[in-house]
């Protein structure tokens, strides 16, 4: 299933850090002082063919610590699940409902969504 390559391949680089599901608890949230979220979308465009759907998806690296990932490095082996990168963003603040101040490194890939043809 994608969810589990998804987390296969980040923890191949980054064994000692988290990865959770789109359903992370606000606890696993302050237990850990980083940690990686991804979120299958329900937002959906056309392939370049016309003919194929892709599905956005969101791989999230958060951190208390200000500790820094290999972007290219695990967008390009992502490329196996297949995830193709289509951007990232950096954010500083504070994580929603709390008073933890976290950096938050956010990349958007595209999937094709398989036997969906249009």
């Amino acid at each position: 299933m994608t969810k589990e390559r998804i987390a296969t391949v980040i923890k191949k680089h980054y064994p000692d850090i988290p990865v959770f599901d789109s359903d992370i608890k606000k606890e696993e949230v302050a237990e850990n002082p980083s940690f990686f979220m991804f979120r299958m979308s329900n937002r959906y465009t056309r392939g370049e063919s016309g003919r194929s759907l892709l599905q956005r998806v969101y791989v999230s690296f958060v951190t208390k610590e200000y500790k820094e990932i290999n972007v290219p490095l695990l967008a390009q082996d992502l490329q196996t699940v297949p995830l193709y990168f289509v951007d990232s963003d950096e954010e500083l603040g504070k994580i929603q409902g709390t008073d933890i101040e976290a950096m938050m490194v956010t990349m958007e890939f595209t999937m094709q969504v398989k036997g969906c043809m249009i």
